[in-house]
């Protein structure tokens, strides 16, 4: 029986060495002994966009191209909350030394340092520090993750030979192997042009999230690091690294903002409600506030919902009416599986809203440009009879 124990304690011991053997490169960049994060910590995440040194090839990645991904991250232990605004590249902004240029375009001039003044400008907060990703760690980590099951709204067909960048994608819910998923978040050829990117990179951020924190996410997650973490640059601490993992581990809440504006210029961004959503969120980091079903009355909500769900939305329609909403019904392609109510920073509304009709809701920069709140119906059967 000891010799079976024995064997047993082996087995065991020789897979957690297998599942955490990945990792061995990354701990030795990054590594430090866990340890709770005793603050809050904001960090600018840089996605970073390749450069071509001739017309069909990359140049070595020095994580220095323009950051068409620009997201200032506020990890907040007090409010055990992970906040996420996401800061369109065509924000026109006036860059030291270079004067007026949209966002992208000061990671560019000056690197991830410039890229950090720059924001702060913008947001008037301090940034503790900065993560560089390129492109490959999209592809390497979703791959290494097994792909990820992501709704496809509309048809995105592009393609760009000189950065071997093609996208062919149709609408429904599927699963992205890594160049799909790297095509899914670059796409910006409609309408809605970045704000619609950024709409469909936070939905993505919300399904890795939920993706992760299966058996067989957790299961692949060392493979995942192991994989993206050559593509990435920090000037993060190991002690700031480790403190930040910690805290990732202990599953916070997360909400995903879209910095409040309207296209003119580029986007143009509404400096007091803007404001007002650091204030929230990253300055003060203020507990959401307080909403009855009274504070719904006059606002703007659009209801999002698939050819399938017309009774439905036609249903709710009538609900929101009696709760005092100006409605706003939207035909969409597709949507997910489970309806939602979503809001840009509104978390009280949203969750009042919520409560009334028995949905579920998300603070995210999802929810339809220019409403106050928006219900997106799935394919889940609903009713609000």
């Amino acid at each position: 029986m000891r010799r079976f124990f024995l064997l047993l304690f082996v087995v065991l011991l020789a897979g957690v060495a297998w599942w955490a053997y990945p990792l061995l490169q990354p701990l030795l960049r990054f590594g430090a002994m866990p340890r709770p994060l005793e603050g809050p910590l904001t960090v600018l995440v840089l996605g970073v966009a390749p450069e071509y040194k001739y017309y069909h090839q990359r140049a070595p990645e020095d994580f220095r191209g323009l950051s068409d991904v620009n997201l200032l991250v506020r990890f907040d232990p007090q409010a055990k909350r992970i906040a996420v605004l996401s800061i369109p590249r065509d924000v026109y902004v006036r860059i030291p030394g270079y004067g007026w240029y949209i966002l992208n375009h000061a990671n560019k001039f000056g690197g991830p340092e410039l890229a950090k003044e720059v924001v702060r400008d913008l947001t008037g907060l301090e940034i503790d520090g900065y993560v560089a990703l390129s492109v490959e760690a999209i592809r390497e980590g979703i791959d290494a993750l097994g792909g990820l099951e992501v709704c496809v709204e509309k048809p995105m067909q592009y393609k760009d030979t000189a950065a071997r960048l093609e996208i062919d994608l149709q609408p429904g819910c599927q699963h992205l192997n890594g160049a799909q998923a790297e095509g899914f978040l670059r796409f910006r050829h409609d309408a809605l042009g970045d704000i619609g990117r950024i709409q469909r990179q936070q939905a993505f951020f919300n399904a890795l999230k939920e993706q992760l924190l299966t058996p067989a996410g957790l299961l692949r997650l060392p493979q995942a690091i192991a994989r993206v973490e050559p593509h990435i640059r920090t000037d993060l601490s190991r002690e700031q690294m480790a403190s930040l993992m910690f805290f990732a581990a202990q599953q916070p809440q997360m909400v995903s903002l879209l910095t409040p504006g309207r296209f003119g210029r580029g986007w143009e961004v509404d400096q007091a409600e803007l404001s007002r959503l650091i204030q929230r969120y990253f300055d003060q980091a203020e507990a959401p506030l307080q909403a009855s079903l009274e504070d719904l009355r006059g606002r703007q909500v659009a209801v999002l919902y698939p050819a399938a769900q017309e009774q439905a939305a036609l249903e709710l329609r009538s609900r929101l009416r009696e709760l005092g909403l100006r409605v706003l019904l939207r035909e969409v392609e597709t949507t997910p599986p489970q309806s939602v109510v979503l809001a840009n920073g509104e978390a009280g509304l949203a969750q009042a809203l919520a409560e009334a009709l028995g949905l579920p809701y998300r603070v995210s920069g999802e929810a339809a440009l220019y409403a106050d709140l928006t219900v997106r119906l799935g394919t889940d059967p609903v009713s609000f009879q």
